[in-house]
């Protein structure tokens, strides 16, 4: 009689808290016209935040495909250098998939927020909100609007308008926790200069 023998991988992981307790919550503004033209700003996980800087990044490299609006309560010297402090209450955007930047893609846009509590990143995703993009402008900026309520326990919610730059992605980097964006090729930000 043959006896099969199995093993059992214990894969190890960073420990990490659990995302907060969540209800549905409506943005605080249900109309375009209605959102601040003043910075993304508001209160997350019980501390005020205000957007001090603001990036998108389109990653097209196959497998990785989507668009990240990042907006940070830390702020960078360059354009798309690193966040100072470097884990600063971000609320960020995501689309999945290849998809050009387009006003037309703005509800489908999912909305998180991240912040470090001293030990972990600690993420909500909202399940309501409203965004507002524009086109483009001549110098590959992205401006837009977000209205968005996260339902946590801290009645998290902010809004307001945003002017983000365009940055390249950043390569192997993970989706919360991120490190700051390895510094811009001088030749990269010349040639958005140009345009």
């Amino acid at each position: 009689m043959r006896r099969a023998v199995f093993l059992v991988a214990l894969v190890a992981c960073r420990a990490e808290t659990v995302a907060p307790a969540q209800k549905p919550a409506d943005p605080p503004v249900t109309s375009e016209s209605a959102i601040p033209d003043a910075p993304v700003s508001g209160t997350i996980h019980g501390t005020p935040f205000v957007a001090r800087d603001a990036r998108f990044i389109a990653d097209d490299r196959v497998g990785y495909e989507h668009v990240d609006i990042a907006l940070s309560a830390g702020k960078s010297k360059d354009a798309c250098g690193a966040i100072d402090p470097e884990r600063a209450t971000s609320v960020w955007l995501r689309l999945d998939g290849k998809h050009s930047i387009d006003p037309k893609d703005a509800a489908s846009y999912t909305v998180h927020y991240q912040v470090f509590d001293g030990d972990h990143w600690l993420g909500l995703t909202a399940q309501k909100a409203l965004v507002v993009l524009r086109p483009p402008s001549p110098d590959g900026r992205l401006s837009g609007g977000l209205a968005v309520c996260f339902g946590d326990e801290w009645q998290s919610c902010v809004s307001g308008s945003f002017d983000a730059a365009s940055c390249p992605p950043e390569i192997d980097a993970p989706v919360r926790g991120r490190p700051p964006p390895e510094s811009v090729p001088k030749e990269y930000l010349e040639k958005w200069e140009r345009k």
